[in-house]
């Protein structure tokens, strides 16, 4: 029987292009948000697209139903194999839009690339309002992503893209609010003509007890249940493995490093699985040929990524960009310092951040000189990851992200909380 949405109180449909298991921090967190929402008292249905067979057509994760539509196959990075497959989604999303607008009083959307089409054009007819997130700063800037553009053989100047571009700057002033979870994207935004009246500014939020940091005597028991080093100072990287995320970079400057630290180690979480620009072969092959096994851990993919944090010592992301970042919160809520790029959340810390060290994306020798100083530096490492609990305890929650949604909600429908 298909998943409906029944007709009372404030009614949600959620559309996003990638949703668990496939995995990921957006994924993730639209996931975390959509029960937050629940929880808070809207009725929500996430319709999503069927990534692989093996993926069911319905079903419940936690409270959240999730309905998911074909096409099979990848469509980030494929090149013109996409097309015929965002266009049959697109199709079937319009049309459960049209089919099902009484069931429903405002649509959320995951993503600033093609997913907002379908309720822009169901809209004209159903006149349902359309609240976007972008998850990257990219999104904005770019209508298709450079390596489907690579794909395609296609510059950013060429006829094709120009036009893609005109088409959505039309379309994109038909969506009555934008979600900018970082200044970033909400930049990029103003920047792409959007009138800043439509732009509400909304972190995103964590589950802060979760990551809360531990006690000494935990974080032993913890390493050994995770099969960590007891005795050494514990560096960890958690998210994607993946070109853009920096990891060569990272795992370049460990191997620097590394033998003027014999007391520190470095663990790695996550798997390049499903990335199109998928590094975990050449990370493995890098620790491999430099001898690095016994100074890394790969853990692979987890599901207690808290458990890791609370477990290490200090918190190392080396990402070209990002549109929030969810590992950085993590981090920051476990309580441990910083050596990050100055991207997503991090780039609003500001010069003199008290939570960590930031350096410019891709400056390797910045990160390798702020990765030696905090390495060097205890009370330097204390004292930032005390400033970042106390911040994101403060200032972030999932129940707070929630409860400034279902407001966007309220006043653009006719059902408020």
């Amino acid at each position: 029987m298909e998943t409906r949405l029944p007709k009372r109180g404030l009614s949600v449909l959620v559309l996003t292009p990638s949703f668990p298991p496939t995995l990921g921090g957006q994924e993730n967190h639209i996931l975390e948000l959509s029960a937050s929402l629940i929880t808070a008292g809207a009725t929500l249905l996430v319709i999503t697209r069927r990534v692989a067979h093996n993926f069911p057509a319905r079903e419940h994760l936690g409270t959240v139903p999730v309905q998911r539509l074909t096409p099979f196959g990848a469509i980030k990075g494929v090149g013109f194999r996409a097309v015929p497959r965002l266009g049959l989604l697109l199709c079937k999303v319009i049309w459960r839009l049209i089919r099902d607008r009484r069931r429903y009083d405002v649509v959320l959307v995951s993503g600033f690339n093609f997913m907002p089409l379908a309720p822009i054009l169901a809209g004209m007819l159903t006149g349902k309002p359309c609240v976007v997130r972008p998850e990257s700063p990219l999104e904005v800037t770019e209508p298709v992503g450079s390596d489907s553009r690579k794909k395609m053989g296609l510059s950013e100047r060429s006829a094709a893209i120009r036009l893609l571009g005109v088409l959505r700057r039309r379309t994109s002033r038909r969506v009555d609010r934008y979600i900018a979870i970082s200044s970033e994207i909400r930049t990029g935004l103003v920047g792409a003509g959007i009138d800043g009246s439509r732009i509400v500014a909304i972190p995103n939020g964590i589950a802060v007890e979760r990551f809360a940091p531990v006690s000494s005597a935990r974080k032993s028991q913890l390493r050994a249940q995770l099969a960590l080093p007891v005795n050494r100072l514990l560096l960890i990287y958690t998210g994607r493995l993946a070109a853009s995320k920096g990891v060569m970079m990272l795992i370049d400057v460990w191997r620097e490093i590394a033998p003027l630290h014999p007391e520190a180690h470095l663990v790695i979480l996550g798997s390049g699985e499903g990335c199109f620009d998928d590094s975990e072969g050449a990370l493995r092959d890098l620790i491999a040929t430099q001898a690095m096994d016994s100074r890394v851990t790969l853990t692979g993919t987890v599901t207690n990524v808290h458990e890791y944090l609370q477990a290490s010592d200090l918190f190392v992301f080396a990402s070209d960009y990002e549109g929030f970042s969810l590992s950085i919160l993590e981090a920051m809520a476990a309580g441990l310092p910083m050596v990050c790029t100055r991207v997503g959340i991090a780039a609003e810390l500001g010069d003199s951040c008290r939570f960590g060290l930031l350096v410019p994306p891709r400056d390797r020798d910045g990160f390798r000189d702020a990765l030696q100083r905090l390495l060097l530096d205890a009370a330097l490492r204390a004292e930032m990851g005390a400033n970042a609990h106390a911040a994101v305890q403060s200032q972030y929650s999932l129940a707070a992200e929630a409860r400034r949604y279902l407001d966007v909600f309220g006043e653009l429908s006719e059902h408020p909380l």
